[in-house]
């Protein structure tokens, strides 16, 4: 009898964790259908354009849309191990939006969000949502330490869409 609930409480807790991740924003969910081939724009220059111009003039020159249809997606460390920050960048024209999220890496990787890293920050070319995983600084809605978050990037803006927990404290 011991070993039916053991046996049974350790079915239902894999079928929760598997339901959690059922309603999360998919990619489909935010489809971009034009995707832009044109030659890159030049740097606008604001705030945060200027703020960050080299590595940001450098991903326009090296880089060619892989988000939102338009987007160029750079990124760079933050200053402390493990931590990276970055930007989007409309390859028409030329404005720069930083990421809502610094990522800090997080241990262990679940499988759906898993590279090499210890980070994740996954995007489309032809999608609007994208998705930050590990310990998260200036993370919208959740703790900030080890989760994921979900945004979709529309008119410019990064939108917050959901927040989970993930990592070691999942």
């Amino acid at each position: 009898m011991k070993r039916v609930i053991i046996i049974f409480s350790l079915f239902f807790s894999l079928m929760s964790a598997a339901m959690s991740w059922e309603n999360t924003p998919k990619y489909k969910d935010s489809k971009v259908y034009k995707i832009y081939k044109g030659k890159n724009h030049s740097l606008r220059i604001d705030g945060f354009g200027r703020m960050y111009k080299t590595r940001l003039r450098y991903a326009i020159k090296h880089g060619k849309p892989s988000f939102a249809g338009k987007y160029i997606v750079t990124g760079w460390g933050c200053g402390t191990s493990g931590c990276n920050t970055g930007a989007v960048i409309n390859a028409k024209t030329g404005k720069a939006t930083p990421w809502p999220v610094a990522l800090s890496s997080v241990y262990p990787l679940k499988p759906e969000f898993e590279n090499e890293d210890g980070q994740e920050h996954l995007y489309r070319l032809n999608s609007r949502l994208m998705i930050f995983a590990g310990n998260l600084d200036g993370a919208a809605k959740g703790s900030g330490d080890d989760s994921v978050e979900f945004y979709d990037f529309k008119n410019g803006r990064f939108i917050f869409l959901k927040s989970k927990p993930y990592g070691k404290h999942r």
